[in-house]
């Protein structure tokens, strides 16, 4: 296989000169790892104090609910185009 030339363009959000793109996906796993890991102590608190529990979680849930239906088509329109887009360049071999 011949090794596919340097178009001069970063290949990676590592590399980019903007930092926003540079800080975008850690930023994004960052609030998957918070929330994975805000699992820890809200078992702790229903493990003492279930009412205060129940409390948070119909908090959240009236809080996910106010979203509006857009945002989240929004949202998800954004990171299905992101991934097409990024499969369909490592495919052109335009990326790594």
């Amino acid at each position: 296989m011949e090794p596919i030339p340097n178009s001069g363009a970063p290949t990676s959000s590592d590399d980019s000169v903007d930092p926003w793109i540079a800080r975008a996906r850690p930023a994004f796993l960052y609030v998957m790892y918070a929330l994975l890991l805000w699992s820890v102590p809200m078992g702790l608190i229903a493990g003492v104090q279930p009412q205060v529990a129940a409390a948070i979680i119909t908090g959240m849930r009236a809080y996910l609910n106010a979203l509006p239906e857009p945002l989240y088509a929004l949202f998800g329109t954004g990171y299905l185009g992101y991934t097409a887009a990024r499969a369909w360049g490592k495919a052109k071999g335009v990326e790594r």
